[in-house]
């Protein structure tokens, strides 16, 4: 089982960060946007517990895949995702040409139920 997500806290975190760095607000830019990206990490595993429930998978079991990691390397990839998921239109999240997503306080993943889902394989 095979599932795609793209979750945002949208634009504010980002705007309002920005306005606190151009103030010279360093500290306080820094903690909101910190606290945007953390609750689109939030967000995603919400969703995340949210579809093991609905196919009714065990709690444990389960992995996000997010690009730019070692399991997804290519940011380009998210072009695809984007193709198939529409989130310009849904939630407002865009691609830059760097393929880097918009809000900055975003996140995609492919979540993949498989029992032998791994991050790392490693053999000893």
């Amino acid at each position: 089982m095979v599932a795609f997500q793209i979750v945002t806290v949208g634009p504010r975190a980002d705007e309002l960060s920005n306005e606190l760095n151009a103030r010279g607000e360093y500290a306080r830019s820094l903690f909101v946007h910190g606290i945007g990206v953390s609750a689109a990490e939030g967000l995603a595993e919400w969703h995340h517990q949210r579809i093991r429930r609905e196919l009714k998978i065990p709690e444990d079991r389960g992995l996000r895949y997010s690009f730019g990691y070692s399991a997804c390397p290519d940011l380009a990839d998210q072009a695809k995702l984007f193709a198939l998921l529409k989130p310009e239109q849904a939630i407002g999240v865009t691609l830059t040409s760097a393929y880097q997503l918009v809000p900055e306080a975003s996140t995609s993943a492919i979540v993949v139920h498989h029992p032998a889902a791994t991050y790392y394989l490693v053999k000893v």
